[in-house]
């Protein structure tokens, strides 16, 4: 041996999906090879893609966030072995992980660096969202230092590395001309600095807002902290990812390829979308749904979780769908809008962890949607002047909800955001039928350990499972779903059919 240093390499082209679907597997690979060799701009190319296209697609999660419903996904409620959802961010995070390695210790890498570590708590964020406590310190490392059955650090341990990271992250990014850039190989922002500092600062409000509830004070500390830094605050700044429409189905619009997959079959909108699109006479519902095609039903999207009767007055032809301008070829991905940010800084507001003004934040969060998809200047004006077009009135909760709903109704499609903000803040409110499953009708508050990691990771796992209330269920909550009362029901839970707008 030539005493080469050895690291992993899980990804390394643009097409490949991740490779590893245990936790155990965050240290290790079957594919070695030797440093030298390895680009990083090519491991962040290939994890920022298969990540984001990830997001994108018809999952379990986007069903929780009733953004669409599946009648052939039979009783979502059911537990099962969840090793499959996140699977390709375990992969992606090998991979970016890698990155971070591979330019700490170069003085020419400083941006490359900080990328890979935001992008990195951007992965990392969604699998605790799902799971809970997770492997995190112990987890990640070279081959050199792996450890086969790592420790589970508890969530708020996690979130405030998260936290940090980013604040870290963020401030070494430097503006200095000299330095290295991933450049096109950043599918984002094509290296651009300033951009990931808007997008660093804009995820860590968001990350601080997730905890609220469970740790005022961690919340308050981030927040304040970024009064007056730079954030996302125009859809050009957007961060997003654009698909690619050519001989390689990889790299089009998952939902272009179920599309075609399927012969054509038809994507239901969910029910909460067009139900709170109607209430608020929005002008996005003809952009986000397309009529039933039998008279009457018009756009009544499609309930989650239907059982026996309750199915029949929601065919194929009595609901709405999904506009096909969602499953073309190419598509624009978002990873984080502007109108999120803005809705995000309206709750801080609201909630006395900022000094801005909410409602000034609120309007400019539908606004920011609005424009994000087109809707004509009238239409935004009369939408604007109407009762759902301020936050000026009401309790603190129901301005609460009225955030939230728009933020769910400004991030569709991004179904495992909208799921975790629902189990959050208990908006929307989602009306659910009567198969039951796991959970006795409970939308999930969180996705099981992997079955795997029973047989390989039993004692530490066992410990995580311990400081669950509830054990390893899909009705337990994680650390920062806190927030005292929820789930909220919906005005017609338990009556059908559910249409009160």
């Amino acid at each position: 041996m030539n005493n080469i240093k050895i690291t992993t390499l899980a990804i390394i082209t643009f097409s490949l999906t991740a490779c590893t679907k245990d936790f155990d597997e965050l240290n290790t690979s079957p594919i070695l090879v030797t440093e030298e060799l390895i680009q990083p701009s090519m491991l962040f190319t290939a994890a920022q893609k298969s990540s984001i296209f990830s997001t994108y697609e018809n999952s379990t999660f986007k069903e929780y966030s009733n953004y669409y419903s599946n009648e052939a996904s039979g009783a979502i409620f059911q537990n099962r072995d969840w090793s499959t959802p996140f699977s390709n961010f375990q992969g992606t995070l090998i991979n970016t992980s890698e990155v971070v390695r591979l330019t700490a210790n170069r003085s020419d890498s400083i941006n490359e660096n900080a990328m890979a570590r935001i992008w990195k708590v951007w992965l990392f964020h969604q699998m605790t969202d799902a799971y809970g406590d997770l492997p995190y310190s112990e987890a990640l490392k070279s081959v050199d230092e792996a450890i086969n059955q790592p420790t589970y650090d508890t969530q708020k341990d996690i979130y405030m590395d998260l936290l940090n990271e980013l604040k870290e992250a963020v401030a070494s990014l430097s503006d200095n001309a000299g330095l290295a850039s991933f450049g096109d190989a950043d599918l984002l922002y094509a290296g651009d600095v300033a951009s990931w500092i808007r997008f660093g600062n804009s995820l860590r409000l968001r990350l601080a807002l997730r905890v609220r509830y469970a740790d005022a004070d961690l919340a308050r500390q981030h927040i304040t902290d970024l009064a007056g830094k730079p954030m996302i605050e125009s859809n050009d700044q957007n961060a997003k990812l654009a698909t690619i429409d050519g001989p390689d189905s990889d790299n089009r619009n998952p939902l272009y390829n179920d599309f075609v997959n399927s012969n054509g079959y038809p994507v239901y909108i969910g029910f909460t979308v067009t139900q709170e699109l109607q209430k608020r006479d929005d002008p996005r519902l003809t952009i986000y749904a397309t009529p039933s095609v039998a008279p009457g039903p018009g756009y009544r999207g499609r309930p989650m979780t239907l059982s026996g009767v309750e199915k029949v007055p929601y065919g194929i032809d009595s609901v709405a769908y999904m506009q096909l301008s969602f499953q073309q070829a190419v598509q624009t991905i978002i990873v984080m809008n502007a109108a999120e940010v803005y809705f995000l800084r309206a709750e801080a507001a609201l909630a006395g962890l900022s000094t801005e003004d909410a409602n000034e934040m609120y309007v400019n969060g539908i606004k920011a949607s609005f424009e994000q998809y087109s809707v004509p200047g009238p239409d935004q004006t009369t939408y604007l002047a109407g009762t759902f077009g301020n936050v000026n009135s009401g309790t603190e909760e129901e301005k609460l909800e009225n955030i939230i709903v728009q933020k769910y109704l400004a991030m569709f499609n991004q179904g495992a955001e909208a799921w975790a903000e629902y189990r959050r803040t208990g908006y929307p409110t989602i009306w659910t039928g009567s198969d039951m499953g796991s959970t006795n009708g409970r939308i999930p508050r969180r996705a099981t350990y992997p079955a795997s990691e029973y047989s390989l990771n039993s004692q530490n796992l066992d410990a995580a499972i311990g400081r669950l209330e509830g054990g390893d269920n899909m009705t337990s909550s994680i650390w920062w779903d806190a927030k005292p009362g929820l789930p909220l029901l919906h005005p017609r839970q338990g009556m059908f059919p559910p249409e009160i707008y």
